[in-house]
């Protein structure tokens, strides 16, 4: 005991003896000796903890797995739930969703929805490109928006078209960009189908004014481009007409029926039909006069010199209906593709195909694609393989059974069709997405 005393005796004089700068600089020292202490405590006791949460199963699979950057974002107020739960001041644990889960989406998006960084869409607008642009043109041909022979990753003129038919729908700014408030919007379970509605203006009117007079509903001088009050009517006399609601709205039921080849016209227009087609036959029952009028008859007894024979020249062979129809094709390549158009300069797909049937002498009403493809009368092709010259074509998209396109096939598995994708009328391979998608084809001549 008394060796201690006289060590801590001699300490404490040393200490005294030491100048102040000597002893600031002793004091330092330790600070920074027991601060040194300190962090190696910290970092055992961690060690150990780290040790003991791996035999956890539960913890490792909350934690280990997900990079910190990879984590869903965390809400506070839900973090906070969950400490007062474990406290008993709020709600019990058993209520509480799990914190590693991300949130429910406020919107109730379909899972076809791209992937957006946070909550904004990536603006679209025309000459974009990328997979964004045909996730796109997908979820516009699902609602029946856009029709093209197959998505691209290219924003053209048919997508920004139906983009606007899609804004103006929903009453939004119909600019045809896909901005986020379109894009949210349109990857919604809110989102609604195609249909044209009173006040739409555009193109797509003007194609349905066309076949309601065509069917005799509606006048030609109403073809304005707007739905107005006689579109109305004349859609309502439709509906009325081919047993469907009358509601005046043109959406997809009365859209499929107003333009496929069973569509009913009107009781007068039936009429003017039936008799040009009378009169049509009665034209070429008609029998030509035998014998010019005025010509020398031979008498009895009298001698002729045969006249020298001339070698007959071959009359030139006529094109069949097949060849009629393939040349017209061909002499439209390269015109534009234009939604609604029915040539003679400018063709949407089914346009093109019925501008080319009446140059071949074939009497058809101006259907869409996938009314020429329900055409009875027409002989029904199944397989690729039985395909012959002169055929009509018709092709679903990946993402819809529904038929949206056609093509007039010219054999060597090649065709030609107004191709929304090129903006005009081309001659092109079957490709393996057009195989993939054929749906049937029609063949007129039998």
């Amino acid at each position: 005991m008394e060796k201690k005393k006289t060590i801590i005796a001699n300490i404490l004089q040393k200490w005294n003896d030491l100048s102040s700068a000597r002893k600031r600089t002793v004091l330092t020292a330790a600070m920074f000796a027991v601060a040194a202490l300190l962090i190696v405590i910290a970092l055992i006791i961690g060690i150990a903890s780290c040790a003991g949460a791996k035999q956890t199963p539960d913890a490792a699979e909350a934690v280990a797995p997900i990079p910190m950057l990879l984590r869903a974002p965390q809400n506070p107020e839900r973090q906070a739930a969950a400490v007062d739960a474990q406290t008993g001041e709020n709600e019990t644990q058993e209520n509480l969703p799990e914190l590693n889960e991300p949130e429910e989406p406020q919107n109730t998006a379909d899972p076809a929805e791209p992937a957006a960084s946070g909550s904004a869409y990536q603006t679209l607008k025309k000459h974009d490109k990328g997979e964004a642009v045909t996730q796109l043109q997908n979820r516009l041909m699902e609602l029946g928006y856009l029709e093209i022979e197959e998505p691209t990753d290219y924003f053209g003129n048919s997508t920004e078209y139906a983009v606007s038919l899609f804004q103006r729908q929903h009453d939004l700014k119909q600019d045809g960009i896909a901005g986020e408030q379109t894009q949210t919007l349109l990857y919604s379970k809110e989102a609604k189908h195609y249909t044209m509605l009173e006040g739409a203006e555009g193109r797509d009117v003007k194609m349905l004014q066309e076949q309601l007079v065509e069917l005799g509903y509606l006048s030609s001088g109403d073809v304005d481009r707007i739905y107005g009050e006689k579109t109305i009517e004349a859609v309502k006399a439709f509906q009325k007409r081919n047993g469907l609601t009358q509601d005046g709205k043109a959406g997809e039921k009365t859209l499929e029926k107003l333009f496929s080849d069973d569509a009913k016209m009107t009781k007068a227009m039936e009429e003017k039909v039936k008799a040009e087609e009378k009169a049509e036959k009665s034209a070429k029952a008609t029998p030509k006069a035998t014998q010019k009028s005025g010509s020398k008859t031979q008498k009895p007894g009298s001698k002729t010199t045969p006249k020298p024979t001339k070698k007959a020249t071959p009359t030139p062979k006529k094109d069949s209906k097949i060849d009629k129809f393939i040349k017209a094709a061909n002499s439209k390549i390269g015109c534009e593709y234009v939604l609604g158009d029915s040539g003679p300069k400018t063709f949407d797909c089914s346009g093109f195909v019925t501008w080319c049937l009446r140059q071949a002498g074939v009497s058809t009403k101006r259907l869409n694609a996938e009314g020429f493809s329900k055409v009875s009368r027409w002989k029904n092709i199944t397989k690729i393989g039985d395909l012959k010259r002169g055929d009509i074509l018709f092709f679903k998209s990946d993402s819809s059974s529904r038929v949206s396109h056609t093509g007039i096939y010219i054999g060597s598995n090649t065709m030609i069709d107004a191709s929304s994708s090129n903006g005009k009328v081309v001659k092109r391979q079957l490709s393996a997405y057009f195989k993939r998608n054929f749906v049937n084809a029609r063949r007129p001549w039998e």
